[in-house]
């Protein structure tokens, strides 16, 4: 539904994340609305905010903040099957797969990867049989600060913890 291809593959997806359209129409939505009626999940290589929800770090087995990591990946494993749908339909798309072209040749051979598979979609067709599932990535760790804006306490940051923190009162425990 979304694809920023102007980045290579070595770029950290919280910084396409921060450079694409799409960040900023989510905020804007969610501030405009006063938030609380949708949250986008990420994984823990995006910074925590009040509309975008990340796994917590260093959780001890069994606990509600456990339980909600556990959940949070479990939602997120179904973005992780449509991109290895994605790159098993279009094989060129798989991390050990080098294109041979300009960057911007590549760029466009992801947009049309995308595209096809879109319309292989709403057309019905089936995946390929042989699914290869690549291991999934749930990013990398990010310090316990999270996202802090010019060092100086981030509102937002301390907000979504708050939020976090009441989505596992009332739900996890």
């Amino acid at each position: 539904m979304n694809v920023v291809e102007r980045f290579p593959g070595s770029a950290h997806d919280a910084h396409i994340w921060r450079q694409s359209n799409l960040s900023q129409v989510v905020e804007t939505i969610y501030r405009e609305n006063n938030g609380n009626w949708f949250y986008l999940l990420g994984d823990s290589g995006y910074p925590l905010r009040l509309w975008l929800s990340t796994p917590l770090r260093n959780t001890i087995p069994g606990t509600p903040e456990d339980r909600f990591n556990n959940c949070l990946k479990t939602i997120r494993s179904t973005i992780e099957r449509c991109n290895g749908v994605l790159k098993n339909r279009w094989r060129c798309l798989l991390k050990h797969r080098v294109f041979h072209y300009t960057p911007q040749m590549a760029a466009n051979i992801v947009k049309a990867c995308c595209v096809l598979h879109n319309i292989c979609i709403a057309r019905n067709m089936p995946p390929p049989d042989d699914i290869e599932i690549e291991a999934q990535d749930y990013g990398i760790d990010i310090n316990a600060d999270g996202d802090l804006m010019n060092a100086g306490i981030n509102e937002d940051l301390f907000a979504a913890r708050r939020l976090q923190q009441q989505i596992i009162n009332n739900y996890f425990n």
